[in-house]
Parts: C-alpha cells; structure tokens; sequence
C-alpha cells in the first residue's frame, strides 16, 4: 500500500514537473518566439532547398563557401521552391524591388501576380515574408522568409488551438506544434498552401480575438489590422484552387463566432471606426493591388494552363484520403510513381469521428458548433472528390476552379482542425465504454490497411513498415479513446516530427547562387555591358536572373504572346507557349521549334538568325556553338567549359 502512494506520489510530481515546464513556455512563447527569429537573422538560417544548385552549377569560386547546408538534404521535388519562388525573390534583390521585374523572360514580369515576390508596393504590406528582403537583402530575407512563416504559423496555431478547445492551452500547444510540422505544410512550405493556411488562421484568429477581447480597445484595433493585411494576403496569393474551399472554411468559421459571440459582445462607436479602418485598409491594398496588375491577371486568366481549367470532381482515388499515414517516410524515400508533395497530407482522426458522429452531433449541433461545421465541410469535399458534379454546380460554388487533389489538402487541412476540437471534447466527456473502442477501432484499421496494401501504396511500403503504420496507428486511437493524454501527446507528436522537420534542410546564406565561377563571371559581363539581353540553357533559365541579368527565358507566370511574334506571327504555336510555364532555350536549327515538355513546361530552339530579331547579346550554352558562325552573325567564347560543360558566348552582330 505504501509503495503504491509512494508511486502515485511520484507520478503526480512528474505531472505537475511537466505542467509546470509547460506553462513556463506558454507565457513565454513570444519571447522565445523574438529570440528564435532574431538568431535565424543573424546568422542567415533557412529552410530553402537552394543548395539542388550545386547540381547544375557545381564549380565554387576560389572564395566561395560551399558547406551551406547544415543538417538535412536539399529536395529535388521542392522545384517551385528553389527553381521558380527563391530565384524570383531574390532576382527583386538585384534589380530594386521593382512593381515589373524587367530581367525575367524578355518581357518581365508582373511581381505583384507572380509568386507573392517582394517589391516596393502596397501588396507587399499584405506579404509579410517579403518585408525582410525589402529590409534587410538577399540572405537575411530568405532568413526572414522562412522564420516569420514558420514561427508564425506556430504562434497563429496556438490561438487557433485556443478557439477549438476552449481555451485548453495544452492542446493549444500541441497544435502549435502538429499543424505547422505537418507533412503537408512542409513539403509546400514556400507555395500557396503555406501562405494560405498562415492568412487564414492569420484572419481568423484577428476576427475571433476582436470580440474575445472586445472591452480593450487596443486590442480590437490590433486585431482589426491583422484581419485586414491577412484578408489582403489570402486574397492576393490568387491561387483560387485553395483560396476557394479555404474561403467556404473561414465562412463557418465566421458563422461559428458569430453565434458565439452575438449575445455576448454589444458593439459601438469604435467599432464602427475598427471595422471600418479594416475594410479600408483591404480595398485599398488589393484594390491598388489588382488594379496595376490587371492586364497581367487577364493574361494568367486566359492561359491554356491554368487558366482554362475546369474540375467538376470525381476523379481521386479513395484509398488516397489515407496517404496521410505514409508521410513519416517520404522524407527518406521518394514515392516513384508520384512526387512526394502531392502526396503528403495532414495525420488526423476524421474516420474516428465519422463513426461516431451521429452521438457527438444528434441533438448537441448548437453546443458542439465548431465541430459540426468542420464535420460538414470535410463531408461536403469528400463528397466533391467522390462524385462527379453537373458543371452549373461547379460553377456556382466555384468548385470548378478546385482540381480533387486541393480539394484533398483542404479536405486534410479541415479534417486536423476537426481532430484537435474532437480531442478536447472526447475527453471532457465520459470515456468510451469498451464495447464501442472495438468497432471503431477495428473499422479504422481496416481501412488503413486496405488503402496502405491495395494500390501502389503497397509497392511503396514494405511489410514492416505497414505492420508498424498500424501499430501507431492503432495505438493513437487506443490512447486517445482511453484519454491517456500525455502519452497520447507524445506519440503524435513522434509520427508528425518524424514526417516534418526531415523534410526541408536546415541551410545557411545563399552561396549556392552567387558563390559559384559562372555566376561571378556573369555578373562581372554585366557590370562591364549592363542592360543586355541574355538566353541560357538548360537551368540557365531560373538561374541567371537571380544574378541580376536581363535573361531572354525564364519562367513565365504571366505569359507575353506578343513577345513570341518575331518567331511565330501567325500564332501557329500559341497553345505551346500560352501558360505559365519554364521556357527552356535550345541553340540549334533543328525542328520543330517550339515543343511542349510538360503542363508547365517548353523548349524554344533558337537559331543565330533568331538570336538577332531580339538582339540577345549573351548566351550560356552546353556545346560549343562556334560552328554556327557566319560572317554576319560572329560569337566569342568568355567562359567554359566548367565542370558541368557550361560556355559563355558573346554575339556580334
């Protein structure tokens, strides 16, 4: 008898240890927050898979550094990242930040349409990853980039925890830390599901906050700013094929403060002046915004990729609702059959709560209102991923514009939210008799089972490894059925870390660029000869324009077709180059000369002849092209070969 009070004695110390530990770094998490921030600052620390350059441009100068990478590895996939996004940030650095990036494809590009770049604009106020490179330069506002994203997400998921578990501020924590290292927002960490999902809760948590804390003034007029940048932000990634379901979720969510708080919260005079200040603030910033972009946007509207996409739903595999099981290992294998990002999810408990919805919601929708609306929103794109829709339908909720697989990510993204309010609730209520566990948790493991050993999911994982998916699997269920809270805690957090953080490198500074022969050569030419057009191949294309250097190819966002009339005036290839695409270079005569690669991708074969209807001055070639001098046509080697087989030639005319 004793020895067990003495043990029990004993546990409830190490509880009230860690209870204790824990509440220390809630009261603290700004300040830990400020500090994290400031070292990845100071010494240039981030999560970009630049180094994937080292690849494609091996030679180092004899000052360069080539040890960028701290702990992880670059990833290949994360191409929009490092090939398309960081090269579009950092080409602004070099060129001044300018609304028109003049040096990307022969034409420019519109920054303010285009991938959410810094610029000195009123958009960039709503892009508050992009201050640090209005601020602070080319490598601490990478830093910037990935800090404030990361770290704010982590902070914004901690008051969306709040709002979902009633204040339970352990489940907030654990929130802060299970969304922002999901698989999914990691593996799309720099695109529009990251930003995204930072608005939304950004919006939310400025909207709930206003009334929550409605009787301080300060208060209200802080939240009321951060509603209004982070409504501008989401408004502005214009990606509808999450903005859309993501704009359905923050409607209930609004629906949902609003029978919280509409008998609670009297409004007056400030409020008119706050809510006002905030709506004021939106129109003008995606007004301004949209209006001096709006050729570009009408341009991306009327492409053949993305533009004329229509989804009427359907078409996704339904053993795919499950991938979320299998991100703990893509970080250390690659999926073959599929790239490892469109596959990565958010691991949640939605097939638990469907099985006993009907207890959780019958009669209890006004006092369980938060999850009822998640519930349904999670049914409803099930539903839209399950069946086909009649294209009027599609239109009019404008799910058209949401392919099955974004309709996945928002699915997931629901369905975690869902899974934390779940949580609180299950275990503010009586546990679960026994008899009930056993069918739930049987039926989810068949489930699992089925979608991880049919299909190519099951050419991907080993035996083992799904033997030990549903052992995990299992035993969370267990746990959290049993309201086993701590131990419940930790192995989530294992199966999420494990999935999350091995994804992105830990990087330092951005030496993989402008550290290498080729790019100070480049940028030597340029100093000497400022202003001339140049064309590279092969990856030249993303390359030289993070040098600063007016590059005729790159990768186009908002598509020209008035820019390819010297070489096509009848427009015979225009479904060819009308997308938003990577638009590779080829110095050759032969035919045809343009070709479709890809959805997003083409190649355009240049002659001599064609070199001089643009006047490119500048090419980085892959053969030597000496041979295809004329006496009115004359090129000049200035560099190469390098290691990786890359010439510079000069072109005279």
């Amino acid at each position: 008898m004793e020895i067990h009070q003495a043990k029990h004695k004993q546990n409830s110390t190490i509880k009230q240890g860690i209870q204790t530990a824990l509440d220390q770094i809630i009261r603290a998490r700004f300040i830990i927050a400020l500090l994290v921030f400031i070292l990845m600052l100071v010494f240039k620390i981030h999560g970009s898979s630049l180094a994937m350059w080292d690849q494609y441009v091996s030679d180092y100068a004899k000052d360069g550094n080539s040890e960028s990478v701290i702990v992880g590895e670059p990833r290949p996939i994360r191409s929009d990242e490092w090939m398309v996004q960081t090269p579009y940030s950092l080409s602004q650095t070099q060129t001044g930040l300018k609304n028109h990036n003049e040096v990307i494809t022969v034409d420019g590009q519109d920054m303010v349409i285009g991938y959410n770049s810094p610029a000195l604009n009123l958009a960039t106020l709503a892009k508050p990853f992009t201050w640090g490179y209005v601020l602070l330069g080319k490598e601490r506002g990478l830093s910037w980039y990935w800090g404030l994203k990361l770290i704010g997400l982590m902070l914004l998921s901690f008051e969306m925890g709040l709002i979902l578990t009633k204040r339970n501020k352990y489940l907030a924590l654990l929130t802060s830390v299970w969304l922002p290292f999901s698989a999914a927002i990691q593996w799309w960490f720099v695109s529009p599901v990251g930003d995204l999902v930072f608005f939304t809760f950004g919006f939310l948590v400025g909207m709930y906050n206003y009334f929550y804390a409605h009787e301080k003034k300060w208060v209200r007029l802080l939240c009321a700013i951060l509603a209004a940048l982070c409504a501008s932000g989401f408004i502005l990634v214009l990606y509808p094929a999450l903005q859309v379901p993501f704009g359905y979720l923050i409607l209930l969510f609004l629906l949902g403060f609003f029978f919280e708080f509409r008998k609670k919260v009297k409004l007056d005079k400030f409020d008119a002046l706050f809510i006002s200040l905030a709506v004021v603030m939106t129109g003008i910033i995606v007004g301004v915004s949209l209006v001096t972009s709006w050729d570009s946007l009408m341009r991306v509207m009327h492409t053949i990729y993305p533009g004329n996409r229509v989804s009427l739903g359907g078409d996704f595999a339904k053993k795919d609702l499950f991938n979320f099981l299998v991100n703990w290992k893509m970080s250390f294998k690659d999926v073959v059959y599929e790239n490892n990002s469109e596959l990565s999810s958010f691991y949640h408990f939605f097939f638990v709560i469907l099985f006993v919805s009907p207890w959780v919601f019958y009669k209890k929708i006004k006092e369980n209102l938060y999850g009822f609306l998640l519930f349904v929103f999670c049914l409803f794109n099930i539903v839209w991923m399950s069946l086909r829709f009649p294209t009027i339908l599609a239109k009019i909720t404008m799910y058209s514009y949401v392919p099955e697989e974004r309709a996945n990510l928002a699915f997931g993204f629901a369905a975690i939210l869902l899974s934390i309010w779940f949580i609180q609730y299950a275990w503010e209520q009586k546990k679960l008799a026994f008899k009930w566990q056993v069918p739930i948790i049987v039926i989810n493991l068949g489930l699992y089972f089925f979608s991880l050993y049919k299909g190519n999911l099951g050419l991907y994982l080993s035996r083992m490894d799904i033997i030990w998916t549903l052992l995990v699997a299992g035993l969370l269920i267990v746990l959290l059925l049993n309201q086993r809270k701590y131990l419940f805690s930790l192995v989530l957090l294992a199966a999420v870390l494990v999935g999350g953080t091995t994804v992105n490198p830990v990087s330092k500074g951005v030496s993989p660029v402008y550290d290498k022969q080729i790019a100070q050569k480049v940028m030597a030419i340029e100093k000497e000869d400022p202003g001339q057009l140049w064309a590279g191949e092969r990856m030249m294309h993303a390359f030289l324009p993070m040098l600063g250097v007016h590059n005729f190819n790159g990768t186009a966002f908002t598509p020209n077709l008035d820019s390819w009339k010297p070489l096509d005036p009848n427009g015979k290839y225009e479904k060819v180059y009308n997308r938003y695409s990577h638009i590779y270079v080829e110095i050759s005569t032969e035919k045809p000369q343009f070709e479709l690669l890809h959805a997003d991708a083409f190649k355009v074969r240049l002659s001599l002849e064609d070199l001089m209807k643009y006047n490119i001055r500048y090419l980085v070639t892959y053969e030597t092209i000496d041979e295809l001098a004329t006496e009115k046509i004359q090129v000049k080697q200035l560099y190469g070969p390098d290691t990786n087989n890359a010439y510079i030639y000069k072109v005279s005319y």
